[in-house]
């Protein structure tokens, strides 16, 4: 057992599903995929960026995607009773479901949204006050970005097309130049994933909380829609968004009760006004989701945020207020993230030595199940690398930059996407822990060229926040295909594909949408396109002009080493220790943004675990269970439907995620 591996108290059902029959991929789910792509990138977008009506692709579980999943289960049934022989299979409902998770991944708020205005903001506000015409911009390579002033002025201020051979001309290149690169990470992801899936599934048995989900939905092991606490929870959960979705439109009508409220302003006196924002959010379907995780993950979420909360006030209490950034939490967690991809690839090493081995002395067999040979997963990875390296190399990086920069890249997603197998953690956000911040902190700006600072901007296009990733979506998607007897040899190339198809329909749609909205003129409050646009070429600048202290340097290296150090302690105390309740993973995710919005709903799941394995045990939890589901799919309802009504309407409307 896996040092980190949590306690298996329970599995969800459709960890036990039957295996099923050798299944083909069929032509018509990868073209409805295709089809729902551009779709589900233009809800992104519009309700992200243009309406900021939500954020659903900031947490692990997709609302929009899953509610367009259940239109298909629904709609399959209505199929099924009129011409039987056109119903969708299990397997092709959850080809279609992944490949549209995968493109949504890539066009979301931590890749394609944020990247599109960077690549442009500076060539249109640069000026003599930010100085980033000489001090930036001429060091970033003319082919990767947008700067035709006639396109800038479309993008920022609204009111055009962008279907005409002029406009479609300029935008183009950059689309198939980072098309082509989001699809080589992609595949270099998908090539770990092929190396670490039989020692994470047959091995470790790992449970991946969230790809059960939908398995459930489409193949269930006992019939959830029949179920009373089932449709009871919906109905619950469905009535209550409801009501919140009518009092923002009129607000006359009162609030069925207070889902978000600020603490920080209520605490006024020193120290404990050190402790920042402090959020008191109650979201029922995350509730739902906490009753899908193990116990001591849940305990370990929102005991390890309070934790993370005393520190700044623990700093103020003892006069450590002089060092900018102290305690450096960000920099603690991204550590712990460190210690936690150690210990996967320590943990995996038998098995990726057999298949390093494989490169030269062929396949032994163990691996005629798997997605690809080992050899050519191997050799994939290698020349994905190799071809990121050439990339960042012919844009005028630094050698030894480029090299780290990946190799922290690849650590940092391989331990995210270890825990969503392991635990289906509801979020991984590792905020001001890329390159832009990161690198500076570590090695010192006078080791940094003015282009490796400058590269940085376009790097922060997809090191912002690691939120949404295609690796952990693409090893779910594998397992999703296992269960159901599908291809996984066809289910891996099918969500390249869909990684492919989904930044290219990402790019488009949000440079159509702009065009049309304009990120400065018709979108609403808060802009955040040009939020993203602005945020990297600010922080640089603030680097070429103050630099990094010495003491911070050597702080930062000090609070990465501490969160290491931490994890391996906790680490060791599960293994040393029978029932031990602190979780390194709950350690390293409770630090950030999301976990803000999330401790409180995933302390009343803890509550409510205890409290059914207190009284009703195994029997009681699996009784329990599709209440909690109706939860989930109560608000992933009626969340995405009022997404919609916001889109179609222009008008803000109630937010199931992250507040409203």
């Amino acid at each position: 057992m896996s040092i980190l591996q949590p306690s298996h108290e329970i599995e969800a059902p459709a960890q036990n599903l039957p295996k099923t029959k050798r299944q083909k991929v069929t032509l018509r789910s990868v073209v409805l995929g295709m089809g729902l792509a551009p779709f589900i990138a233009w809800w992104n977008m519009n309700v992200e960026t243009i309406r900021y009506a939500g954020q659903p692709t900031t947490i692990s579980l997709y609302l929009h995607v899953l509610f367009i999943l259940l239109c298909f289960i629904t709609l399959n049934g209505v199929i099924g009773r009129i011409v039987p022989k056109w119903r969708f299979t299990p397997a092709e409902l959850l080809t279609t479901y992944f490949f549209v998770l995968m493109a949504a991944v890539m066009a979301s708020h931590d890749m394609v949204e944020v990247l599109v205005p960077i690549l442009s903001y500076p060539f249109r506000f640069g000026n003599a006050a930010n100085q980033w015409n000489t001090n930036i911009t001429p060091y970033l390579p003319t082919w990767l970005t947008i700067r035709d002033p006639s396109a800038l002025e479309k993008y920022y201020i609204g009111n055009a097309s962008l279907w005409n051979a002029q406009d479609l001309a300029i935008w183009i290149k950059p689309v198939l130049i980072w098309t082509g690169f989001f699809t080589v990470i992609a595949f270099g992801c998908a090539c770990l994933n092929v190396l670490f899936r039989k020692q994470w599934t047959d091995r470790e048995r790992l449970s991946y909380p969230l790809a059960q989900l939908p398995l459930e939905l489409v193949q269930p092991r006992v019939p959830l829609f029949s179920n009373r606490q089932f449709w009871l929870a919906f109905a619950i959960t469905a009535i209550i968004d409801t009501w919140f979705g009518l009092h923002t439109l009129f607000p006359s009508i009162p609030e069925p009760y207070t889902r978000f409220q600020n603490l920080q302003p209520l605490i006024t006196n020193p120290p404990w006004n050190a402790v920042g924002w402090l959020p008191l959010g109650f979201f029922p379907w995350i509730v739902g989701v906490g009753m899908l995780l193990p116990l001591d993950f849940l305990f370990s979420c929102w005991f390890f945020f309070i934790i993370w909360k005393l520190q700044p006030i623990t700093a103020q209490a003892y006069g450590y207020t002089d060092i900018p950034r102290f305690p450096f939490i960000y920099e603690q967690s991204f550590g712990a993230y460190l210690a936690i991809s150690c210990f996967t690839i320590y943990t995996a090493r038998k098995a990726l030595l057999q298949a390093i081995r494989s490169v030269w002395h062929g396949s032994d067999g163990t691996d005629k199940d798997e997605p690809l040979s080992y050899r050519f997963a191997v050799l994939g990875f290698l020349g994905s690398f190799l071809a990121l390296t050439l990339f960042f190399r012919a844009a005028g990086m630094s050698l030894w930059v480029i090299a780290v920069v990946l190799l922290f890249y690849f650590m940092a997603i391989l331990s995210i996407t270890r825990l969503r197998a392991e635990l289906g953690t509801p979020a991984h956000d590792l905020g001001s822990m890329g390159p832009m911040r990161l690198m500076p902190m570590l090695f010192g700006m006078q080791n940094l060229s003015r282009t490796d600072l400058a590269m940085f901007a376009p790097m922060h296009g997809f090191n912002r926040n690691y939120r949404a990733h295609p690796m952990p979506a693409h090893i779910e998607g594998l397992r999703a295909a296992e269960k159901t007897g599908l291809s996984m040899k066809a289910m891996f190339w099918i969500l390249l594909l869909g990684a492919a198809w989904g930044t290219f329909s990402g790019f488009l749609t949000n440079v159509h949408l702009h065009y049309v909205w304009g990120a400065t003129s018709k979108v609403d409050p808060p802009y955040v396109s040009t939020i993203f646009g602005r945020e990297p070429y600010d922080h640089i600048t603030t680097l070429i002009t103050t630099g990094v202290p010495p003491t911070q340097n050597r702080l930062a290296v000090l609070a990465v080493f501490v969160g290491f150090v931490v994890t391996i302690i906790l680490s060791g105390c599960r293994l040393h220790f029978v029932n031990f309740m602190l979780h390194p993973v709950g350690y390293a995710v409770s630090s950030n943004w999301s976990m803000n919005l999330l401790w409180f709903s995933l302390m009343i799941a803890w509550l409510c675990k205890v409290i059914i394995f207190k009284f009703g045990g195994l029997k009681g939890y699996y009784r329990a269970l599709p209440f909690f589901l109706g939860l989930i799919l109560g608000e992933c309802t009626i969340g995405s439907i009022w997404m919609l009504i916001s889109i179609f309407t222009g008008t803000k409307t109630f937010i199931v995620w992250p507040y409203g």
